[in-house]
């Protein structure tokens, strides 16, 4: 079904009655990638959305960063009725998670991240390093021969993967939370794959540290495909903890 939530028309499904449980995906995921978690809590009101730019939702504006994608989702989630919701975020939507934790804090009653995002680096964050951005820039290339390049030598470039989006992403990635997670003061759960190598496993320990009270939870030899590849893992450790 569809919502319209400031004038973005915003795919999501909704099911089950109890407790509000919101899944929101990573950069390039969709409502489907977390939908096999989300079914294993028959006992929940569950809710799984398009993130602005994926699946069926619309496309968001050029300007948007992580501040301006949270505050769709608490918009998303005022139109609902959700409040005290469980929230899940895996990497990018863990990222929108911190946001609105530290800032909405009467929206979440527990957090949960999932190899989430919070200071990402071009090199590490699947985008194009900035001194290869700048010569390319100054040989006077159109876009389209970039691109070219791109999918030659960076062919896993999440910019290049969604180009339409690319504007957001190269303002997502110099966004640096760092400084909110200290204002986290609500339960929060924290689970790593141990070899990921798109946020590396010692921010898994910098969350931890810096989220009083927060509890940390590494899978060895996981990727950070971590709640996609082993939803049954994930689902233990959450049913713990909510």
């Amino acid at each position: 079904m569809f919502l319209d939530v400031s004038g973005k028309k915003i795919y999501f499904e909704r099911r089950g009655a109890g407790p509000p449980l919101l899944f929101v995906h990573g950069w390039g995921g969709t409502s489907m990638s977390l939908l096999p978690l989300a079914k294993m809590f028959p006992s929940y009101e569950t809710i799984v959305l398009d993130l602005p730019g994926f699946g069926k939702s619309d496309p968001p504006d050029p300007i948007w960063g992580v501040q301006e994608y949270a505050n769709l989702v608490s918009q998303f989630c005022l139109k609902l009725g959700l409040r005290n919701i469980v929230y899940f975020g895996h990497s990018f939507g863990g990222s929108l998670g911190i946001y609105l934790a530290s800032t909405k804090p009467e929206l979440i009653k527990k957090l949960i991240l999932c190899n989430s995002a919070f200071s990402r680096h071009p090199d590490r964050s699947g985008g194009i390093p900035l001194y290869l951005k700048g010569f390319l820039c100054k040989l006077g290339m159109t876009n389209k021969i970039k691109r070219l390049l791109y999918r030659i030598f960076f062919p896993n470039s999440d910019s290049m993967k969604y180009p339409h989006l690319e504007t957001n992403f190269r303002k997502i990635i110099t966004q640096d939370l760092s400084h909110l997670l200290p204002e986290i003061k609500i339960p929060t759960l924290i689970l790593w794959g141990s070899v990921d190598k798109d946020t590396p496993v010692p921010m898994a320990h910098e969350l931890h540290e810096k989220i009083e009270g927060s509890t940390l939870k590494i899978f060895e030899g996981v990727t950070h495909g971590l709640p996609l590849k082993y939803p049954e893992l994930v689902y233990k450790e959450m049913a713990k903890f909510i």
